[in-house]
């Protein structure tokens, strides 16, 4: 466990420094997190059903793939690869959100996640750490695999739910703030 520790702190530190090394003028300048894309998030009303119906055909492609994947040889390094690969994209976020918001870039960074992402881990630790083959030597199979695919879907949908209804609100109150 230690061992994952460290390597997602190293992904993590790595995406920190190729944002604020490679970067720079992208995110601070051209990038999708300028004051003048911010303040246009913050002043647009969303439509919750199409919003939501974009939000499920995103998520809904990752979790498919990682779904799909799971039932093939490539299982066994997949946890590690999501894990590293989330690590480094958080790190660049996070460099992002820093350099062009300053502190409070921590604050927006962990509003754009609190809401749902959660569940959405939550969600991927059924995915990847239940074994396919798991249900099959017990009693009741179809019943317990009925339960597990009901809860990785509930929990996606309503992680999918809480983005579209509370987590764009909360990011434009929070951008609201940050840019007054």
């Amino acid at each position: 466990m230690k061992k994952e520790i460290i390597i997602g702190i190293c992904f993590c530190m790595a995406g920190i420094l190729c944002a604020a090394f490679f970067g720079y003028e992208y995110f601070t300048t051209y990038g999708f997190l300028n004051e003048y894309h911010m303040k246009s998030f913050a002043g647009t009303e969303w439509d919750s059903s199409s919003l939501l119906a974009n939000i499920l055909w995103e998520r809904g492609k990752f979790f498919s793939l990682v779904w799909i994947l799971s039932y093939t040889p490539v299982k066994k390094i997949l946890p590690l690869i999501l894990r590293c690969g989330l690590f480094f994209t958080m790190g660049v976020f996070l460099a992002a959100c820093v350099l062009n918001m300053g502190p409070a870039g921590f604050v927006f960074f962990f509003a754009s996640w609190i809401p749902q992402g959660f569940l959405y881990l939550a969600a991927l630790l059924l995915l990847l750490h239940m074994e396919p083959g798991h249900f099959y030597h017990q009693k009741n199979v179809k019943l317990k695999k009925a339960a597990y695919v009901s809860a990785v879907l509930v929990l996606i949908l309503f992680g999918c739910v809480l983005e579209a209804v509370i987590g764009t609100k909360l990011l434009g109150f929070v951008i609201g703030r940050i840019y007054g």
